[in-house]
């Protein structure tokens, strides 16, 4: 995947079909529809497609409906490791862009979730946002990440049921441009 790739992804519905593929694994366009909530069908077709060219997503099977062939897609490429090991390629516009892109996201994804009347009455059981600073080594750091990841891990797998809503956890390390 290319950094043209890690951008097509950004698109605030590109990012709903990848999180609805990250959760269940493998999605038919009927789910994904159902997770990106109201699009037009062909605008979904659209962005399948282009996350397709982008490889993206895949085709992993097609199942038989009424004589009707109904495509099942996953992930082809994890879009954060792809991130990860094009470092040393990607410049100072090409990580603005897609910061930019991801605090989009952040954004509408926010604006979805305050529109819905419940979340507004329980406003401190539906969402928290918060930025703290702290003095960290880097071996601290890269400590700190592993211990967030080992509890964000002994939850990724959770499976839906009565109770459980999607919730987004998003994290922003910086570091301070004086050192």
């Amino acid at each position: 995947m290319n950094i043209a790739a890690i951008r097509s992804i950004m698109d605030p519905v590109r990012i709903k079909i990848v999180q609805e593929l990250s959760i269940k694994k493998t999605a038919t366009t009927k789910e994904i529809a159902l997770a990106c909530g109201d699009i037009p069908q062909a605008t979904l077709y659209r962005h399948l497609s282009a996350l397709m060219k982008n490889e993206v997503i895949e085709v992993v099977s097609e199942n038989k409906v009424r004589g009707i062939l109904e495509k099942v897609y996953a992930i082809k490429e994890n879009p954060s490791q792809t991130i990860n090991n094009n470092l040393k390629s990607i410049t100072k516009e090409d990580l603005s862009t897609i910061f930019s892109q991801f605090i989009i996201s952040i954004l509408t994804d926010f604006n979805s979730c305050i529109s819905v009347p419940e979340v507004m009455k329980s406003i401190s059981k539906n969402i928290g946002f918060t930025s703290t600073s702290l003095l960290l080594t880097n071996e601290e750091l890269i400590e700190m990440l592993g211990e967030i990841n080992k509890v964000v891990m002994k939850r990724i797998n959770n499976q839906s049921e009565s109770g459980r809503k999607l919730r987004k956890l998003s994290t922003i390390i910086t570091t301070d441009s004086h050192e």
